[in-house]
């Protein structure tokens, strides 16, 4: 990994600093989405919950913005270079940041042992009802559904115990993308079928914890025509502006409409000017 010892320091400090037997909800950040933090923060913050949010800065600009929206100690600073081109699920920007996605998690894991729960959700995510009653049973981890009939899980929301088998789990999910710089999700499936047997990972109802299909990409869905839904995922949907606008269009976007991302790369503004 690229990560640099100082860095998983920093990273075990700020899970230290939890509260004992608690959870900890855990997030990364790109200077691309700091907006998408704001959104996210402050769906989190309507369940009125105590939680500690911990924040994953992929670079400087981020890192900045975000020690102005948490304690300093629940910030962790990668030293990571900015990535200067736009995020598409295509572009390899964005496999080199899902690729560190697995030591990110499991240093965070291992800092909260033996008690310690970890929750990660990707920014993209709306957090509608308190999802932390959903995690029973006993699984090593619990996934959303990416695809059923497929049989695949997304673990852009991830909720890990702190057993034997999360840590394995992560192990193997790191282990595959720090082959190469990849996308994240077909990594952690194969990590899942190559420990079945001796990892459990939950799939949570995919009713419940929706991707876009459910909801952001269905017509006529909204949080008030679907009042059992716990989060609902942006995850089919490629790239920071097509993402907001359509949190923007079913009202689930409640971040300052003028606030822009601390990193707004030059095709995007291009865009803009050409009004498109």
């Amino acid at each position: 990994s690229s990560l640099l010892l100082w860095f998983f320091a920093s990273l075990a400090a700020a899970a230290a600093a939890a509260p004992p037997e608690g959870t900890v909800v855990v997030v990364t950040c790109s200077a691309h989405y700091t907006d998408f933090f704001e959104n996210w923060l402050q769906w989190v913050r309507r369940l009125d919950r105590s939680t500690t949010v911990v924040a994953i800065a992929e670079d400087v600009e981020a890192f900045d913005f975000l020690i102005g929206r948490l304690p300093r100690d629940k910030v962790v600073r990668t030293d990571e270079p900015t990535l200067r081109e736009s995020l598409g699920f295509e572009s390899r920007g964005f496999a080199r940041l899902m690729s560190r996605r697995a030591a990110h998690l499991s240093t965070q894991l291992e800092a909260l042992a033996p008690t310690g729960r970890l929750v990660f959700s990707d920014l993209d995510v709306v957090w509608l009802r308190d999802p932390l009653p959903y995690f029973v049973g006993g699984c090593d981890a619990w996934a959303q559904t990416q695809h059923r009939e497929k049989g695949l899980l997304n673990p852009g929301f991830l909720a890990l115990a702190p057993t034997t088998g999360s840590q394995a789990l992560l192990r193997e999910w790191n282990r595959r993308l720090s082959q190469r710089p990849q996308r994240n999700l077909p990594a952690f499936n194969e990590a899942v079928a190559e420990l079945k047997g001796a990892v459990t990972v939950c799939a949570l109802p995919p009713e419940l914890f929706l991707s876009a299909k459910r909801s952001f990409r269905r017509r006529n869905w909204s949080p008030q025509t679907d009042p059992r839904a716990v989060v609902a995922h942006a995850n089919w949907i490629d790239g920071h502006d097509a993402k907001r606008a359509a949190m923007e269009r079913l009202g689930v976007w409640l971040a300052p409409k003028n606030l822009s991302a601390a990193l707004v790369p030059m095709r995007w503004r291009r865009r803009r000017r050409l009004g498109s």
